[in-house]
């Protein structure tokens, strides 16, 4: 205690040495932190975050052995990642999400596979394997919070493979929390399009993007995969207003897709169509059009020609927004 009787810090004995338990967690000396744990809850089971770092800790140093055979690199970085997917359902499991362990492991994993990616890029020539290193490095960067590295790293990349929707959709997060929102959109816009299942919906916290999940959730409550239609409604709300203009090419490519899918909607019956992710990418593929003949080249009968046929596929969604479209 203080002179005025106060209880401080220095009156609680297991404080200082719990928060030197997690900093050894957090610099990876797990068999030190289980040896300092099992004193410390022989001392008190109860207190504050011992339960969860002893976990933490256990589940770690049972695979030292494992990790360290590894060779540095690609190796050690994949184990720890596929480890860390197993950790972070058990911590799930043990509601310790929030709990100070699951904070100071998170950064040690990631910085450490963050560090292994980068020399697995460096060791590396093929061109094609080091765009995965780049994107898994990426990724490490995004979850520790290193958003301007997020950027460096993944833009690098981009220059060769603009065409990636897990890559646009870190790069979105990461623009995001740079308060560039702008870019951000952008890239969610473009990642969407492309291939909306290899977006991971669990790591975006970008608002525009929650936002069209909840109204997905609300709007499309049976479909399996709420990712197809987030480019649809973000067309129809107008989230993803930050559009780049399209080149020929782009749109031949646009109306090819389109022929495809025409052709699968046709053959199929009403079930499967509640079940596939056809009349998503077609939609989407048809307002991507849309805007083009809007915006960009201002063609009258393309337009009409393309509401007629979104009505056709979907009047409940179509109708109403289109009757509102003209009265603006």
């Amino acid at each position: 205690m203080d002179n005025s009787g106060q209880l401080t810090f220095s009156d609680d004995p297991l404080l200082n040495r719990s928060n030197d338990i997690f900093m050894m967690i957090q610099e990876g000396n797990f068999i030190e932190a289980v040896e300092n744990l099992d004193e410390l809850l022989n001392i008190n089971p109860d207190y504050p975050g011992l339960n969860e770092a002893y976990r933490t800790a256990k589940f770690w140093n049972n695979r030292i052995i494992e990790l360290n055979a590894l060779p540095e690199g690609r190796r050690t970085a994949d184990f720890l990642m596929a480890q860390w997917k197993e950790y972070d359902d058990y911590a799930i499991e043990k509601d310790m999400l929030s709990s100070s362990a699951y904070k100071a492991v998170m950064l040690h994993i990631f910085y450490r596979a963050a560090e292994q990616y980068r020399i697995a890029f460096m060791k590396e020539d093929n061109p094609s394997v080091n765009f995965d290193l780049l994107i898994n490095l990426g990724d490490c960067f995004l979850r520790l919070g290193e958003y301007q590295k997020t950027v460096e790293t993944l833009e690098y990349a981009s220059r060769s493979y603009n065409s990636n929707a897990r890559l646009l959709s870190i790069l979105g997060e990461a623009a995001f929390h740079l308060g560039d929102v702008t870019k951000s959109l952008w890239y969610f816009r473009e990642a969407f399009f492309l291939e909306p299942t290899d977006i991971d919906l669990e790591r975006i916290e970008a608002l525009p993007v929650k936002e069209l999940v909840t109204i997905v959730k609300e709007e499309q409550k049976e479909f399996p995969d709420i990712r197809e239609w987030i480019p649809v409604y973000g067309f129809l709300r107008d989230i993803f207003y930050v559009r780049r203009n399209l080149q020929e090419r782009n749109i031949e490519t646009i109306k090819e897709e389109i022929y495809t899918l025409e052709v699968s909607y046709q053959q199929m019956n009403r079930d499967q169509i509640a079940e596939s992710n056809t009349v998503p990418r077609l939609v989407t593929r048809y307002l991507w059009l849309y805007d083009y003949y809007e915006f960009q080249n201002y063609d009258f009968d393309h337009l009409s020609q393309i509401r007629d046929r979104l009505v056709q596929i979907d009047e409940n969604l179509f109708r109403d927004y289109f009757k509102k479209m003209r009265r603006r």
